[in-house]
């Protein structure tokens, strides 16, 4: 078994990181981190779906921007 973080509490650091703009971004990363699409999909709750795209949206949009 491997010894990793459960899959909410590493949606949200990555949701807050402003490396996305989307939960659905967020979903993918955690598919590439070897979560299994059933972890990924006790996600898609109301409730904790809007509070991904809370956390995605404010932190994209607080992030430096990469323009000069």
């Amino acid at each position: 078994m491997l010894n990793r973080k459960p899959i909410l509490e590493r949606a949200f650091e990555l949701a807050a990181s402003g490396q996305f703009r989307i939960p659905s971004h967020v979903r993918k990363a955690l598919l590439k981190e070897g979560y299994t699409q059933s972890d990924v999909f006790t996600l898609e709750g109301k409730a904790t779906a809007a509070q991904l795209r809370e956390r995605c949206t404010g932190s994209f949009e607080d992030r430096p921007s990469d323009r000069l």
